[in-house]
């Protein structure tokens, strides 16, 4: 008898918990959306307009000596960028793990959340985790490029942003793109391909 209800209850914690992160791997989908398609361009935009104003700035010859051209050059490179975050991490993540394994497909955590896994209650919980991931790399890559948009500012360590950029854009490209880094990584040791993918039948 007792074994039976330890079993029930067991069988019943496994079953909210597995419930809890379907609901909380929900909500990162849905945040993910807004975060690609209002946040990140938002940000683009308005390092792009903060630019466009430094250059009005410069005609004003009380302003003239507070604006920096390097300032002003890079941001008007980094907010389009910014703004086509997507299509940039995606050619980066195509020149690093090669075009023909991401198959024009846009890593984001929706991908995961539409792809079945047989029932399979571990597999659910590891899309949910390579789905968090990626969103985390989404956020990565956005904050790499706000530091690169600061590198130009004379007052602050220019050196500094670019280092912390650069190591956050690497980041970004490992995370966003976790499950063909995860191929790769267990192609090494077991010299099987696409051994991780195959797992989540990705």
């Amino acid at each position: 008898m007792n074994d039976d209800v330890l079993r029930d209850f067991a069988s019943g914690t496994i079953e909210s918990t597995l419930k809890y992160i379907g609901n909380f791997f929900a909500e990162i989908v849905a945040i993910q959306d807004i975060f690609l398609l209002v946040i990140v361009p938002t940000v683009g935009l308005l390092i792009s307009a903060t630019a466009v104003v430094d250059v009005v700035k410069m005609k004003n010859p009380r302003y003239a000596q507070k604006v920096s051209p390097g300032s002003v050059a890079t941001r008007m490179v980094v907010g389009p960028v910014t703004i086509l975050l997507t299509s940039f991490m995606l050619q980066v993540n195509e020149s690093v793990f090669g075009g023909d394994r991401i198959d024009s497909k846009v890593p984001t955590a929706m991908t995961y959340s539409g792809m079945g896994s047989n029932g399979d209650p571990m597999a659910g919980v590891l899309l949910a985790i390579t789905g968090f991931l990626v969103f985390v790399g989404w956020v990565t890559a956005l904050r790499a490029m706000m530091a690169f948009a600061r590198c130009g500012n004379p007052q602050q360590d220019g050196y500094a942003l670019a280092k912390a950029g650069g190591a956050r854009l690497v980041a970004a490209v490992f995370l966003t793109m976790f499950q063909f880094f995860m191929d790769d990584m267990f192609a090494a040791f077991t010299g099987n391909a696409n051994s991780f993918s195959s797992k989540l039948n990705l």
